[in-house]
C-alpha cells in the first residue's frame, strides 16, 4: 500500500502484497479440503487419486491433488493443493498439506495440516475426541495448545462423501454434515443443496452432472459444485475480488503444469481496489472520513462495521453511511498490563504473534527502555519496525520468528511484528485487515492495534502518522491471531474485498472540516489551468503544452501530467515523509533518486523557496516542496527541463506549505 509515510525506497508495502494475502489465502483455505467440500459420494472400496486445475478469473495458476486410501482401521485422506503466481517479478507460492484419519464408519480420528506461505510452514494437528478436539499449532520451532469444544459428530472426508451420497439425488435435496475445518480452525456445518442436473465439459467430453450448492455456517459465501454420476467433483466455483475463482478436474500433467506460475492480468489486481470520487490531502493525519459504501453483490451483506472508531450512520442492503474518527488516545496507561479474562487472548503468544520468543522479547524491552507510558512506547515499537522492515511480495504471510529473523513481509508481516513485539513488552494488540486510502483509491491492507486503557488505537507501521494511524482506514475484522487466520481471511473479507464501491462525503484535517457534495468532481479544468480544491492546488501549463494524465491512482503517484511540444514530459507528485525524519533530508533523498548525481540548488515559487536537483545535460530537474508530512515533486524530462521546471514552479499554488 501507499500511503501517509510509504516511503519510495524498498521498505514499503504495496497493495497487491496483502491484497494477494486475503484473496490467495482465502481462495486456498476455502477450495483447498477438497476432501472436505469435494462432493465426492464414492462408497470407497480401492483407492482414489484425483487431480484438479486451479484457476483464477479463467488464469491456471495451480493444482489440487486428493488420494484416499483404505486402512486396516479405516481410511486415511492426504491432500496437496499449491498456487503459484508470477506477480512484479517475485514468485509468489503457496501450498498446503493435509492427512485425516477416520474411523470405517467415517467419524474423524485426527487431522494433520501444514501451510507455506513463506520461507518456513506452519503445522497443525488435531486429535478428536469425544467432544473435544485437541489442537497443537507449530511454527517457527515453537508449539502452542487449545481446545475446541464440540457437540454432535465430526464427519472426516470419507464420512462427508458417503452422506453427500445417500442425501443428494434429486434437484432440491438437502444434507447437512459437521466437520472440522483444520485450515481455518474451526467446527463448521456444511450444507448442500441440489440445484438442478446439467452437462458439464470436462476436456472433450460431455459428463452429466448434478449441480449442488454448498454452504459453510458463518461465512458469506456460497460455492457451487458440479458432480458427475459417482458422485465425485468435476468442478466447483466461487466468486474472489480478482473475479471467479474455479477447481476443474483433470489428468495429472494439466494440474501440475498449472502450478508452473501465472501471471494474473494487471486489469484484474485493479479491479480489487477501489478508486474514490476525490484525493485526500496528507499534510496532516485526517481526522474524519464520512463514506458511502456501496455494495455490488447484496447477497453477501455487510460484516459488523461497528468496530473501534466507526459508526453506521445509515444502511441497506446495497449501501451504508460509515463515519470513521482517529482516536484520542487516553492519557497515562502505564504497561505492562495485567492479564483479565477481557484482554488475555490478546497479550498471550501464539502460532503467528510469538510475544514468548527470546529474541523478540529481548528487542522489545530495549525499545521501550524504562519508558511506563505505553502508547509512548507502542510508538517506538512502530518506528523500530517501519524503518527496519523491508518489503517482499513473495512473502504471503509468515509467524514473527520468521519476520523477526529476515526483515521482509508484506504489510501484514509489518503489522504481525509490531502487535508481537507490543504483546512481548505487556501491551495488548491485535491485527486488523480492511481498506486504507492511497493516492486515489482505497486498497486492501493490514495494520495493528494496541489498547490504551479500554481503547484500541490503530498503529501501521507501512503507513506511518504522527501518533495514532488516522481516520483513512475501513476495519472490517480484527483478530488476536489465536485461532489462526482464519478470522481475517475468512467472513468479512469475503463478504467487502472486491465487492464495493466508495465515496468520499467529507473530511477533517489540520482543525477544518471539508464537506464534499454530491456529484463534486476531483478536479477542474479550464483551458490552460488545473484546480483542485481538495489538495489546494492550482496550476498554469506552461505554453505549448497540454494536459496528460490527471487520473493516476496507486501506485502511481502522479497527481497532474503535462506533455510538451517536443516530447518534453511534467509531471506533480504526491509524496510523504515519516515524522520523526528532517524534512529537508529526507527529501535531498528523494530527488537524489530521481535525478542522480544532479546538482543541488533552490527554485523561487509564489510562497518560497524549492528544492531543486537539476542534471549535468539539462534533461532532466526535479523540484520538492514540503507541506507538513506531504511532498510535492514536480519533475522535468526533455529539453531545457530545468526552463520548463521553474515556468510550472512559478504558477503552481499549494496551499498550507510549510504549516
Amino acid at each position: 500500500m501507499s500511503g501517509q509515510n510509504l516511503r519510495d525506497h524498498p521498505k514499503k508495502c504495496r497493495l497487491t502484497a496483502v491484497a494477494l494475502a486475503l484473496s490467495v489465502v482465502w481462495c486456498l483455505t476455502l477450495a483447498a479440503p477438497a476432501h472436505l467440500y469435494g462432493l465426492s459420494a464414492r462408497v470407497l472400496a480401492d483407492a482414489t487419486d484425483l487431480w484438479y486445475v486451479i484457476k483464477i478469473s479463467g488464469q491456471p495458476v495451480g493444482y489440487l491433488h486428493e488420494e484416499t486410501k483404505p486402512q486396516e482401521q479405516g481410511l486415511n485422506t492426504d491432500s496437496d493443493m499449491r498456487i503459484v503466481l508470477n506477480r512484479l517479478g517475485s514468485r509468489v507460492e503457496i501450498g498446503f498439506l493435509s492427512a485425516s484419519e477416520e474411523t470405517p464408519e467415517g467419524l474423524l480420528r485426527r487431522v494433520r495440516y501444514e501451510m507455506t506461505a513463506s520461507n518456513q510452514a506452519t503445522k497443525s494437528e488435531a486429535v478428536i475426541r469425544e467432544g473435544a478436539i485437541e489442537v497443537q499449532n507449530e511454527s517457527g520451532g515453537k508449539t502452542y495448545t487449545s481446545t475446541l469444544n464440540y457437540t454432535g459428530e465430526l464427519h472426516g472426508p470419507e464420512g462427508i462423501r458417503r452422506l453427500t451420497a445417500a442425501g443428494l439425488r434429486n434437484p432440491g435435496d438437502k444434507v447437512t454434515i459437521q466437520t472440522y475445518v483444520a485450515e481455518a480452525s474451526l467446527i463448521g456445518r456444511i450444507t448442500r443443496t441440489v440445484l438442478s442436473r446439467e452437462t458439464v465439459k470436462i476436456g472433450t467430453r460431455e459428463v452429466a452432472a448434478l449441480k449442488v450448492e454448498e454452504i459453510l455456517e458463518g461465512l458469506p459465501i456460497k460455492r457451487t459444485g458440479w458432480l458427475d454420476e459417482q458422485g465425485n467433483l468435476l468442478k466447483q466455483e466461487e466468486p474472489g475480488p480478482f473475479g471467479l475463482i474455479e477447481v476443474w478436474r483433470s489428468e495429472k500433467s494439466s494440474a501440475l503444469a498449472a502450478a508452473s506460475g501465472g501471471e494474473l492480468p494487471q486489469e484484474i489486481y485493479q479491479s480489487s481496489i477501489v478508486r474514490t470520487n476525490i484525493r485526500l490531502p496528507r499534510a496532516r493525519p485526517i481526522d474524519y472520513l464520512k463514506l458511502r459504501l456501496l455494495h455490488r453483490n447484496p447477497d453477501l451483506g455487510w460484516p459488523n462495521l461497528e468496530i473501534a472508531g466507526q459508526k453506521v450512520l445509515s444502511g441497506s442492503e446495497k449501501e451504508v453511511i460509515l463515519e470513521i474518527r482517529r482516536p484520542e488516545v487516553p492519557p497515562g496507561t502505564v504497561f505492562p498490563v495485567a492479564k483479565t479474562e477481557i484482554n488475555r487472548q490478546y497479550l498471550e503468544p501464539n502460532a503467528y504473534i510469538q510475544s514468548d520468543d527470546a529474541e523478540i522479547l529481548r528487542l522489545a524491552h530495549e525499545l521501550v527502555g524504562t519508558d511506563k507510558d505505553a502508547f509512548r512506547a507502542a510508538l517506538s515499537l512502530e518506528r523500530w519496525v517501519a524503518g527496519n522492515m523491508s518489503f517482499d511480495l513473495g512473502i504471503v504471510f509468515a509467524p514473527a520468528t520468521e519476520i523477526i529473523r529476515d526483515r521482509r513481509g508484506t504489510c501484514v508481516g509489518y503489522a504481525t511484528l509490531l502487535a508481537t513485539l507490543a504483546r512481548a513488552a505487556g501491551i495488548p494488540s491485535r491485527i486488523v485487515m480492511g481498506y486504507v486510502y492511497a493516492l486515489g483509491m482505497f486498497g486492501g491492507h493490514a495494520w495493528a492495534e494496541v489498547m490504551i486503557g479500554e481503547s484500541w488505537v490503530p498503529l501501521d507501521a507501512a503507513i506511518v502518522n504522527a501518533g495514532a494511524a488516522d481516520a483513512t482506514r475501513i476495519s472490517l475484522v480484527a483478530s488476536s491471531l489465536a485461532a489462526g487466520l482464519a478470522e481475517i481471511s475468512l467472513g468479512a473479507a469475503q463478504q467487502v474485498f472486491g465487492q464495493v464501491g466508495i465515496e468520499i462525503l467529507g473530511y477533517e484535517t489540520g482543525g477544518k472540516a471539508y464537506p464534499v457534495s454530491p456529484g463534486a468532481g476531483p478536479y477542474a479544468i479550464t483551458e490552460d489551468g488545473y484546480d483542485n480544491p481538495w489538495l489546494s492546488i492550482r496550476l498554469a501549463k506552461p505554453a505549448g503544452f497540454r494536459f496528460g494524465k490527471l487520473d493516476a491512482v496507486w501506485p502511481d503517484r502522479t497527481v497532474i501530467g503535462l506533455d510538451g511540444p517536443a516530447g518534453e514530459t511534467a509531471v506533480l507528485e504526491q509524496h510523504e515523509i515519516y515524522p520523526w525524519e528532517d524534512p529537508e533530508t529526507a527529501v535531498w533523498e528523494k530527488l537524489e533518486r530521481l535525478v542522480p548525481d544532479g546538482k543541488k540548488g533552490r527554485l523561487k515559487t509564489r510562497k518560497e523557496d524549492a528544492l531543486l536537483l537539476d542534471s549535468a545535460d539539462g534533461q532532466r530537474s526535479a523540484a520538492a516542496l514540503i507541506r507538513g508530512l506531504e511532498v510535492w515533486i514536480i519533475r522535468v524530462e526533455g529539453k531545457d527541463a530545468l526552463i520548463v521546471l521553474r515556468q510550472i514552479a512559478e504558477s503552481i499554488q499549494i496551499s498550507g506549505l510549510s504549516d
